[in-house]
């Protein structure tokens, strides 16, 4: 799906939570309209910018945590950021937080047939026609 496609199934999803969840959660467009190669860390700087004296919290998978020191400017951005690992039931590893993640993958997902999708972004996906849905 397109940055803009995957931008509008974020906002769908954050729409179908409660208040109480959602006034506290933001989508940010700034990787879908920044050219070029697309960092972590120009991220956090641009997030950083826009809401300045915040804790930016970086949540990642243990796998992906086992590939952090390879990131682009992976020290700088491990100073600007507090780092959470969570343990994903593919990828056991050593986690700093436990969230009970579920085993499903992303092909499921795009699939359209796991009940944990928003049924707003199902339907988008399907009127979409996106990830050969039908």
């Amino acid at each position: 799906a397109s940055g803009l496609n995957r931008l509008a199934m974020c906002e769908l999803a954050l729409s179908d939570l409660p208040d109480s969840v959602g006034s506290k959660i933001e989508v940010s467009d700034c990787e879908v309209i920044r050219t070029g190669p697309s960092y972590t860390i120009d991220t956090v700087l641009e997030i950083a910018e826009s809401h300045p004296g915040d804790e930016l919290i970086l949540i990642l998978g243990t796998d992906a945590n086992e590939q952090f020191p390879k990131w682009h400017r992976a020290d700088e951005l491990k100073k600007l950021v507090t780092i959470v690992v969570i343990d994903r039931p593919e990828f056991p590893g050593h986690s700093t937080l436990d969230i009970g993640a579920l085993k499903v993958s992303a092909t499921e997902i795009r699939s359209g047939s796991s009940d944990l999708l928003p049924v707003s972004v199902a339907t988008y996906i399907k009127e979409s026609g996106l990830y050969a849905s039908k």
